[in-house]
């Protein structure tokens, strides 16, 4: 039992410290090739379903139809993936998210030694429920009802969370302001111990700049995203669509030792859209590959 109790706090303390003072790291991981293409400045950007992660309130400007699905495939072997769905409707949009995370292949030792006695894995569920409305034609408010799920071998905590957000068209023609706070809530223990939630605000500007050369637009945004007692980041990107069918996209975030850069393209065909992102990593840690299908129907 002393060895079990053992693995346990260590477990515990992956949990809680493996990504900074907060636990559940997977809620701090980005969602959608479109938006780490663009360096995760998202916040007022998001137009699409996938904006249900990014700001609760964007739903509200889709007026058809869409679903979302996304796998990541992150550094270490780490599979992320996300659906989601967006339903507008007269009295506002409705939408629901799923996020499954999984890490497999931990060794397992009770005691030090060469060869590990087996392995063991680690998953997260999350499923959300979004509600938002658009209170006049330049502003939206949207909430996100969140549930979220933590196993680690043989132990598990679970989370409920909140998310507030509203978006807002300025009247500059093409510039949105929003502002979002994301996993306001508590978790149940983990062994004997409470993870403490990335709670996050996120501040946002996206430009939409007509050019006349180019058949559609040039997307600039901005984001200051903090995560309350661990860290702040500035985050910029850029969307560029020369034609209806491709847009071109880059970004960069700051305050990451280990990321930076990344890239990507959009394929829009008829009800289709394919994205994909390219994120690398430093000190031999990976790189990190995107793809995304949304359909609007």
């Amino acid at each position: 039992m002393k060895k079990i109790f053992f693995l346990g706090v260590l477990l515990v303390a992956t949990a809680v410290f493996a990504a900074g003072e907060t636990g559940l790291a997977v809620l701090k991981v980005g969602v959608g090739a479109r938006a780490t293409a663009m360096g995760e400045a998202f916040t007022a950007t998001a137009n699409d379903a996938t904006g249900l992660y990014w700001n609760p309130a964007s739903s509200a400007w889709i007026h058809r139809r869409q679903v979302h699905f996304s796998h990541n495939s992150w550094i270490q072997g780490i599979n992320h993936n996300v659906a989601a769905l967006t339903l507008p409707s007269k009295i506002g949009s409705f939408g629901i998210g799923l996020l499954l995370n999984n890490i497999d292949g931990f060794e397992r030792r009770m005691i030090a030694s060469e060869e590990p006695t087996g392995t063991f894995s680690a998953h997260d569920f999350s499923f959300s429920l979004n509600y938002a409305r658009q209170l006049r034609p330049s502003l939206s408010v949207g909430l996100n009802l969140k549930f979220i799920n933590e196993k680690i071998y043989i132990e598990d905590a679970s989370g409920y969370m909140i998310d507030l957000g509203a978006r807002y068209l300025t009247p500059v023609n093409g510039l949105f302001i929003a502002g979002a706070l994301q996993n306001l809530g508590f978790t149940t223990k983990m062994l004997h111990e409470k993870i403490r939630l990335p709670q996050t605000l996120r501040l946002g500007a996206a430009y939409e700049v007509p050019f006349s050369w180019l058949k559609d637009r040039v997307l600039l945004a901005a984001d200051y995203v903090g995560i309350f007692n661990e860290s702040s980041h500035v985050n910029v990107g850029i969307e560029v669509t020369p034609v209806d069918a491709l847009a071109l996209r880059t970004g960069y975030q700051t305050g990451f030792e280990d990321q930076g850069i990344s890239s990507g393209f959009g394929l829009h065909v008829n009800w289709l859209d394919i994205d994909y992102a390219y994120l690398p990593f430093g000190r031999d840690l990976g790189d990190s590959h995107r793809f995304s299908l949304t359909t609007t129907f």
